[in-house]
């Protein structure tokens, strides 16, 4: 059967995968509410990400005390959080004397937090698990009308230097340099690399692909003018990744599922090894060069820190305390699990992106471009946590609960219709 025929058919939903619960209006309203925010953010306040999510999470939190199969995905986050926490007791980022008076000085305590996120963010997981079929439908053609629009933006503003977002900044009393707000809007390529390939499936229809055309068009030369490097890497493998998937199958996805593991387990490893050989140095005229040299100088100073403390790790938010060094944290998620939390943390990581890509492939027997779709949008993820941003940064965790949740919605929608009564037509047919 011809790919374009393949696609023609109405596929089989995703049970294996997110098994079916009890649809709910509340779940529906508070979905297609964040997809309809989620664009507004992209380009005006990535940061609101972890609020609206969180808000979100908090509106359905009852839906997680209804009878539900347990998550073994859940269980495993908890228990990287747990972890988390209890690297408090020895981490050198841990203030000896905490002051509870101040808010200030709790709020900056990672370990709770990523409690509270948890609980939250699976909260908004488990609302889009209960979406029905047309719920789904119309939740991701929100999404996915916004994103075309963002998309557009995105070029607009890289073409003519972010007009509309200074104007903005201005009439808020907040105004912005040219290429500050050139950076700033740089920012939305992150969440159009994320939700590219769900966004591209959902468009898949004959009489949306005039909106396809633009998403692809706008978002990866918008990425290319606007220098957003680690974005447009992300859509390049997430690209190899999708098309993998939906010609190939499961090989492609246990690939991922193989890489993704490697990835995790092994990156200090694959650090020394190269620090034996010649690595990049600095260009004094190639900016793209020295951002590459300097995350190699991170790299390989955290793995020497790495292999002084390689199975409990430096404790969580270690990579604060290690500059000029590491600023921040490591650009790097696994180096980062690795220096803060050890071989246990990374052990964890590495558990997890198993059991997700372990949905993924049952997911691609019953709706392979839904599966592609969701492969290429996690794949995306590693690779921007591989080059940018710290691993508990609240906003970018945000981002991955949003992106998991436009994948569960998305194979929501793509669920065949139910049989009328009467009809002698099998579900899922024309």
């Amino acid at each position: 059967m011809s790919v374009a025929a393949e696609d023609a058919r109405t596929p089989t939903g995703p049970s294996a995968s997110f098994p079916a619960a009890p649809p709910s209006a509340l779940a529906a309203v508070v979905v297609a509410a964040v997809f309809a925010l989620t664009p507004v953010l992209a380009y005006v306040w990535t940061l609101g990400f972890s609020a609206i999510v969180a808000l979100a999470g908090l509106i359905a939190l009852p839906l997680l005390f209804r009878p539900r199969r347990p998550s073994l995905g859940m269980a495993l986050l908890l228990a990287l959080a747990l972890w988390a926490l209890a690297s408090m007791l020895w981490s050198v980022a841990t203030p000896r004397q905490l002051d509870f008076s101040r808010y200030k000085a709790i709020e900056q305590l990672t370990g709770p937090k990523l409690v509270f996120q948890l609980a939250l963010y699976g909260a908004f997981i488990a609302a889009a698990a209960r979406l029905s079929r047309q719920a789904g439908a119309r939740a991701s053609l929100v999404l996915c009308l916004g994103m075309a629009a963002l998309s557009a933006l995105f070029l607009i503003e890289a073409v003519f230097k972010a007009p509309l977002y200074q104007a903005i900044r201005a009439a808020a009393g907040q105004p912005t340099r040219p290429d500050w707000a050139m950076r700033d809007v740089a920012r939305s390529a992150y969440v159009l690399a994320l939700l590219f390939w769900p966004a591209a499936v959902r468009f898949g229809q004959p009489r949306l692909r005039p909106l396809l055309a633009v998403l692809v068009i706008a978002t990866l030369a918008g990425a290319y003018l606007l220098n957003a490097d680690a974005p447009f890497a992300a859509l390049a493998v997430s690209t190899v990744v999708f098309l993998a998937v939906r010609f190939l199958g499961r090989p492609a996805v246990l690939t991922l599922m193989g890489g993704a593991l490697l990835y995790f387990l092994g990156a200090p490893l694959l650090i020394l090894l190269l620090d034996q050989g010649q690595l990049i140095h600095p260009a004094p005229d190639d900016i793209r060069v020295q951002s590459w040299a300097i995350r190699l100088d991170i790299w390989r100073f955290a793995v020497q820190r790495i292999v002084e403390h390689p199975f409990f790790g430096w404790g969580l938010d270690a990579s604060r305390v290690f500059g000029p060094a590491i600023p921040l944290h490591t650009h790097n998620a696994a180096i980062q699990l690795w220096l803060e939390l050890g071989a246990v943390g990374a052990g964890l990581a590495a558990l997890f992106w198993a059991w997700l890509t372990g949905q993924i492939d049952k997911l691609e027997g019953e709706d392979r471009p839904a599966a592609a779709a969701s492969a290429a949008a996690a794949s995306a993820y590693l690779t921007i946590g591989a080059l940018s941003f710290g691993v508990w940064q609240e906003w970018w965790l945000a981002l991955g609960a949003l992106t998991a949740v436009v994948c569960i919605v998305l194979a929501r929608a793509r669920q065949p219709a139910p049989a009328k009564a009467g009809s002698r037509e099998p579900p899922g047919l024309p």
